[in-house]
């Protein structure tokens, strides 16, 4: 079992959130990283960054599957109201992606298998961001 840990980098300056994850999560781990999110979050809307123009890169590549009662709070943190405008899970595996795709909004997030491909897609400009169904 690989313990459960996260990072949050923020630089409210480009409107980034940088989310990585690690090990094996429980209900208490995803309880405590919603609070640090929070706060993050806070923090960058007081340093100018604007609700809803956040680009937001979540690094679940290194963590395992979540139990569903634990997805199903994580799941909160990907939601209408998120301050996100794009949301980049890079993902490991199949099983692993389709877990990613239940949480968010199809719109506004996207999996990638790399780092580089997720900022790409995260700081590609509005109107060259192909929609989901262009996409196939």
């Amino acid at each position: 079992m690989v313990p459960p840990t996260f990072t949050i980098d923020t630089d409210p300056a480009r409107e980034f959130l940088h989310l990585t994850l690690t090990g094996d999560w429980d209900q208490p781990t995803a309880e405590r990283f919603g609070l640090e999110v929070t706060k993050a979050i806070r923090g960058m809307i007081a340093a100018g960054a604007r609700p809803g123009h956040f680009l937001t890169l979540l690094d679940m590549s290194r963590k395992n599957i979540l139990p569903q009662n634990v997805a199903a709070e994580f799941a909160k943190m990907i939601r209408p109201d998120s301050p996100s405008k794009r949301i980049a899970m890079v993902v490991s595996g199949a099983v692993h992606r389709i877990q990613a795709k239940r949480i968010g909004n199809e719109d506004r997030r996207r999996c990638f298998d790399t780092e580089a491909e997720a900022r790409g897609w995260l700081f590609t400009p509005d109107d060259a961001v192909p929609s989901p169904a262009a996409e196939g």
